[in-house]
């Protein structure tokens, strides 16, 4: 087999992820960025090298890719050196004249046959008949079935207009599916509460009098507009589900994740080399890190002792350095000329120059796998391929799982709080609300304003909460007044619901039922949401703290 260079933009990656995993399980020796790479030393002479030893260059063609000048760089060594060339058409766009007539193989349709067409291509060259495509749209079947779920999906998601998040999150949808770029996370969340929200949906809707459960269907009058909404919340209770967690699993299924950008994407480890050395040849090391990263550096630290490493007094006398960047620390004092320096990536961050030309290891998704580093630290070559990631872009959230569970749970609760407000005033619309302005004009400005008050607040505290958590900076950036933000938030919610209490006494006053169901509906939420949330929490509590920054002493 040929050692084989792949030649790619990022907004590729899960495509190119899947193609260097399949090869390598065919024997071939891939040498790709992010899985060849070895830590702590300069990168940029390493991919030379790859170039060098490398006989074949698969080179993924994306408008990316032919527009980016290091990809250019790469497929012109190839040309100069006269070393054979494949293109992989992931996307038709106009090619380079040096390009044009390259043997090509089209993987815009069915993967496996394109792939199956590669290897024999690889094994007995031949000429090719016509061309490389340089125009014109495919896409796997899986695309379109998305594609046209997320139609349906999107309808629906403005049933649950005052959720805000939902229909901004799922309406552009089905373009953001063509055009690669849909934020998976964001999907997943608004998949997972639309039914959630369709339900209260249903709720204002026979509040308001657009849906009576007590009338039939009305059969003399088949396509009345009473029975297109009967059909429609008909859909909404029973359909809408299942077509939420069909869409989910089609998103995260294999050709969706080699469809979509870097934000489309699962967050993905290597993983490719699980090393088993009880007695790794001793080294003498030193972690550089801030006071803020102390419980990472403390857990590392451990773990390397306990595989027989030493810990140096100081950052000279170190025969090796990691280095542990974020937010705190962007550079150190460590020189790369006489030692070994390995950059650790806690968050993302603008790193030093010197740092940023030599190759990381990235811990931005959680600290993981210390046992990999304290067996392959004298064998940096083998480390990446334990500890490598798939790279990230800034489009996606550099964050531990769990922190963006926290995330996504209080930029909806916020979003819930505020739709809810706004639907509470159109219900109570519905229990002739004049009535009871004219004998409790002040009553009702002052519960309403009240109300209004809370949600701004809780809003705002939400906001800061969020900022602080992902900078890990900012009040709110500490468990303890973390959270203090939450019971504050309770607190807010609690209070809105006892206002809504006291409005609907005020409306009984009058021989008026006012049961609203949105004046509770952002403290439920938060209860139950809350619930799930801490479940998660509790088994992943040792990923969050080592998140939040230590206390500085």
């Amino acid at each position: 087999m040929p050692n084989t260079f792949i030649s790619y933009s990022r907004q590729c990656i899960g495509f190119v992820d899947d193609l260097a995993h399949k090869l390598q399980k065919q024997g071939f020796k891939v040498w790709l960025d992010y899985l060849s790479l070895i830590p702590g030393r300069p990168w940029l002479e390493q991919i030379h090298r790859g170039l060098d030893e490398a006989e074949l260059l698969l080179l993924v063609v994306s408008p990316e890719s032919i527009s980016s000048r290091s990809v250019e760089i790469e497929w012109r060594h190839f040309l100069d050196h006269k070393k054979r060339i494949i293109l992989l058409i992931f996307q038709a766009v106009p090619l380079p004249a040096e390009l044009a007539e390259l043997e090509w193989v089209d993987f815009r349709g069915g993967y496996k046959p394109a792939l199956k067409k590669l290897l024999q291509r690889i094994e007995s060259a031949s000429p090719m008949e016509r061309s490389a495509p340089q125009s014109g749209f495919k896409a796997p079947t899986a695309i379109w079935l998305a594609a046209g779920l997320s139609v349906i999906t999107a309808i629906y998601s403005l049933f649950a207009f005052w959720t805000i998040l939902i229909p901004w999150v799922l309406v552009p949808l089905p373009a953001r599916i063509f055009k690669r770029n849909f934020n998976l996370s964001q999907v997943q969340t608004a998949l997972w509460t639309l039914t959630i929200a369709l339900f209260f949906s249903l709720g204002l809707s026979m509040e308001l009098g657009l849906f009576n459960p007590e009338t039939d269907f009305d059969y003399d009058h088949v396509f009345s507009a009473y029975n297109l909404i009967l059909f429609s919340l008909f859909i909404q209770i029973y359909l809408i589900p299942l077509i939420s967690i069909l869409l989910l699993l089609i998103l995260r299924s294999p050709a969706m994740q080699r469809w979509g950008r870097p934000e489309a994407s699962l967050a993905k480890f290597a993983n490719i080399h699980h090393p088993n050395i009880p007695q790794p040849q001793a080294v003498h090391y030193y972690i550089d890190h801030a006071a803020e990263d102390r419980m990472i550096a403390r857990d590392l630290a451990d773990e390397l002792k306990k595989y027989g490493h030493t810990s140096a007094d100081d950052i000279a006398s170190a025969d090796e350095v990691l280095v542990l960047l974020s937010r705190f620390k962007t550079d150190t004092e460590a020189d790369p000329e006489k030692q070994v320096v390995y950059p650790i990536l806690v968050q993302r961050t603008r790193i030093s120059e010197k740092l940023s030309q030599m190759q990381w290891i990235d811990f931005r998704k959680g600290v993981r796998n210390l046992e990999a580093i304290a067996q392959l630290l004298p064998q940096p070559a083998k480390m990446l391929a334990a500890l490598g990631v798939r790279p990230t872009t800034g489009a996606q959230a550099a964050m531990p799982n769990i922190a963006l569970v926290l995330v996504d749970y209080l930029i909806i609760m916020g979003m819930v709080d505020i739709g809810a407000y706004f639907s509470y005033l159109l219900e109570l619309t519905s229990f002739n609300i004049g009535t009871i302005l004219n004998h409790e004009f002040a009553d009702v400005t002052r519960i309403t304003l009240l109300q209004l008050t809370c949600a701004v607040l809780s809003g705002a505290i939400i906001y800061f909460m969020v900022q602080s958590f992902r900078e890990r900076r900012g009040w709110f950036a500490s468990p303890g007044k973390f959270v203090l933000g939450f019971a504050a938030v309770l607190a807010l919610f609690t209070w809105q619901t006892l206002l809504g209490e006291e409005l609907t006494s005020l409306f009984l006053k009058y021989g008026i039922i006012a049961d609203t169901i949105f004046s509770a509906l952002p403290f439920l939420f938060l209860l139950l949401g809350g619930v799930m949330v801490g479940i998660a929490v509790l088994f992943r509590i040792k990923t969050l703290r080592r998140w939040f920054p230590a206390k500085v002493k």
